[in-house]
């Protein structure tokens, strides 16, 4: 493990931590993003970063990204503040996330939180449901899906049972940290983009009403093409 200056010289104020510790800290949650106190061997690395909380602001702030810590829910973790400002087209991926993050503001609306905390429940079959709302009729496929909730359940933000088999509609509780990853802003364009994508699919089905009774005579309505997918 190779230890910064940065790291040393934060160990040399504390004499609780050591630049090896803070080193093992810093590169599990940069490779998670966020780490839950609640998770195995999540709280000695939340409280370490809480004592040191400065330290780890202006690292991680170093690297371009805003820090993250949320005492109150128990979570620290780090967000680009520009990670989707050239979003154009979603990706797969992009449009789940936004799935989860519409599913938790609604489930968050009726206060359908899990034991009293910031998590809500939800089942994978409701994911594709909103994800097909959203692609205009397309569902990912099972293992496709539970691929996705593979990444970011190891980017903390969501949980639930990879044992469950495929054909099974797994439980799958989003965390509070969704709301981090998927600002307003955010959530307001691919809103914005779900609906110009429907209302364009809306169009290319509907039937061609062939020409009008004031075309010019000698000319003829062309069929319309469809949209490539």
């Amino acid at each position: 493990m190779t230890v910064s200056r940065w790291a040393t010289r934060q160990a040399s104020q504390d004499p609780n931590v050591t630049a090896e510790e803070l080193t093992e800290t810093a590169n599990r949650l940069l490779h998670r993003q966020f780490i839950t106190r609640g998770d195995p061997g999540g709280a000695s690395h939340f409280d370490r970063i809480a004592h040191n909380l400065d330290y780890f602001k202006d690292l991680f702030g170093s690297f371009g990204f805003r820090f993250i810590h949320n005492d109150a829910w128990g979570y620290v973790g780090y967000v680009s503040p520009v990670a989707f400002n050239n979003t154009r087209v979603p990706t797969q991926e992009t449009i789940v996330l936004l799935c989860l993050r519409l599913l938790y503001s609604e489930g968050a609306e009726k206060c359908y939180f899990v034991d009293s905390s910031a998590q809500i429940l939800v089942e994978e079959e409701e994911i594709q449901t909103v994800f097909s709302s959203m692609s205009g009729g397309r569902t990912l496929k099972p293992g496709e899906l539970r691929d996705i909730l593979i990444t970011f359940k190891r980017r903390g933000l969501l949980t639930f049972d990879q044992s469950h088999s495929l054909q099974v509609s797994a439980d799958v509780t989003i965390r509070p940290t969704i709301t981090e990853v998927v600002d307003e802003s955010f959530l307001a364009r691919l809103e914005t983009w779900a609906e110009q994508s429907s209302d364009a699919r809306r169009n290319a089905e509907e039937p061609d009403s062939g020409a009008s009774d004031d075309e010019p005579e000698g000319t003829s309505a062309e069929p319309k093409e469809e949209p490539a997918p």
